[in-house]
């Protein structure tokens, strides 16, 4: 049998070159994202890893460069939701039980925060909003873009959202 060598097509290496550029700047705000949305690392990471993986096919179908990152953090985004959906990794625990897990001091603090506990009761929708706004400083118009919602529907959300958590907060302070 013999060998043939697959030759990169003109062109290839210098998209895969501007898709490392832009997209790989994108993997740690993403894995943060994912991790905010699923509460658990290894669910986060391959939420993340798939988003990767879905960007690259798409990459070439990319029009405009600028909102790259809204477009990454909406595939992440998409994946988090599907990986809530399958939720197999909610009733499935592998490895060490938790009373036996050297979780550091930081790590048992952030488990019981009541943030955390509050951001889990909110919509995966309500929750991406309030993580891109106060984690991730987006603007409402990128956090629209992100959600592929309206600016309004996204500010909607968010004002529902913030009220959710913390119903006798002034509304407008958190909104600025």
């Amino acid at each position: 049998m013999q060998r043939v060598l697959v030759q990169p097509v003109a062109g290839e290496e210098a998209v895969q070159q501007t898709y490392t550029d832009l997209v790989g700047v994108l993997i740690d705000p993403a894995f943060r994202l994912a991790c905010a949305m699923l509460h658990d690392e290894q669910a986060a990471e391959d939420a993340v890893q798939e988003a990767a993986i879905i960007a690259w096919r798409k990459f070439k179908k990319v029009d405009d460069l600028g909102r790259v990152r809204a477009w990454f953090l909406s595939i992440v985004a998409n994946e988090c939701r599907n990986a809530r959906r399958r939720g197999w990794r909610s009733r499935v625990r592998l490895g060490l039980p938790s009373h036996l897990s050297e979780a550091s001091n930081d790590e048992r603090i952030v488990r019981h925060a009541d943030l955390r506990h509050a951001l889990l009761q909110l919509a995966h929708m309500d929750r991406l909003v309030v993580v891109l706004y106060y984690y991730f400083d987006m603007p409402l118009d990128e956090i629209a873009s992100v959600a592929r919602i309206s600016r309004s529907a996204a500010r909607n959300r968010l004002y529902r959202a913030v009220r959710r958590l913390r119903p006798d907060i002034a509304l407008e302070e958190a909104l600025k």
